[in-house]
């Protein structure tokens, strides 16, 4: 032990003595008898320690105390509703003090009969009203048991449907089984296809589904899950580029793919989606399609199948891009 360690042990020491026994106290103890600085500090602590006991002791404590602490806890349990204060009292007392007018009660009785309702009597309603639902009832069970009876709408709610409603019916024909009122999914955008993914990569919980830097394993997992590949149309500076990994990509219900490569320390991300669930007009030949996506760099082309998104952000910026095709 040291004279610092000693020190540290010395603040925890009770003044009463009660920790002389412990054998680090002791230690701690021996070092500051022999050391005269760790001595004084000792000394001063102890005088410290003695003026606050005596400081403590001087101050009286409130014989009730204990039973306004005691009652505090109870009301912020919920067991003791809290007593009436000087407000409460004279709030009361004002009450108790206001005198209703006599008549008071047969206004309020008055004014509640004069807004009754009168109660509807449906006594002649069904004298009438049961022959008739029974011979109604008779006519439809005779016209529904011949075999050629047509029903027809004395409404004529039928024949004055609105076109567009019949027009919805007519197609619902049109559609096999199972299909019958299924709305199709419109397109997506391609700017939202640049934040779908933006929003899945910055994502803290982010993984890819295969991590492989061979081109050949990436595509081939995503053939096997029926996702677009691109590796038909894979811009020439990327062909050397180490792969990362890939991972299905799936904004607003259509699947599409990712795939990233890293050289280094600088990263690329390749988006594929179906042709016929991105509406654009992109370049299908030459030149991609360069600009900006707030701090992401982008590259849009497509072919006949696909739609196409680079991007990369940091060191990426356009003309790097550029040079990858």
């Amino acid at each position: 032990m040291d004279k610092e360690e000693a020190r540290f042990i010395l603040r925890c020491f009770r003044p009463d003595g009660a920790d002389a026994g412990n054998p680090d106290f002791a230690e701690a103890l021996a070092w500051a008898a022999k050391d005269r600085e760790l001595g004084e500090w000792l000394a001063h602590e102890r005088s410290q320690d003695a003026d606050f006991a005596t400081a403590l002791n001087a101050v009286v404590i409130p014989g009730e105390l204990r039973e306004e602490i005691l009652t505090g806890l109870a009301m912020e349990r919920g067991d003791l509703t809290p007593r009436p204060d000087a407000f409460d009292h004279s709030l009361m007392g004002a009450m108790a003090a206001i005198c209703p007018p006599a008549g008071l009660r047969c206004e309020i009785l008055a004014a509640m009969q004069r807004t009754a309702a009168p109660r509807r009597s449906w006594k002649w309603t069904w004298l009438w009203g049961a022959p008739l639902a029974a011979a109604a009832g008779i006519a439809f069970a005779f016209v529904g048991g011949r075999p050629d009876a047509v029903v027809t709408s004395t409404s004529g709610l039928a024949q004055n449907e609105a076109p567009a409603k019949r027009a919805r019916l007519a197609s619902n024909d049109d559609l096999p089984a199972g299909n019958v009122g299924t709305i199709p999914v419109s397109t997506i955008s391609i700017s939202k296809v640049e934040t779908g993914f933006i929003d899945t990569y910055e994502d803290p919980r982010f993984t890819l589904d295969l991590k492989n830097p061979d081109h050949h394993a990436l595509f081939e997992h995503l053939k096997a899950a029926k996702l677009p590949c691109p590796n038909a149309c894979l811009p020439k500076g990327l062909k050397d580029v180490p792969g990362l990994g890939c991972r299905e990509l799936k904004i607003d219900g259509k699947r599409g793919a990712l795939v990233c490569f890293k050289q280094e320390d600088d990263l690329v991300h390749l988006v594929a989606f179906k042709r016929c669930d991105v509406k654009c007009r992109l370049p299908e030949k030459g030149e991609p399609d360069i600009s900006k996506h707030g701090k992401w760099s982008v590259a849009r082309w497509a072919d006949d199948e696909w739609v196409y998104v680079l991007m990369g952000e940091n060191k990426i910026d356009a003309q790097r891009l550029k040079d990858l095709f």
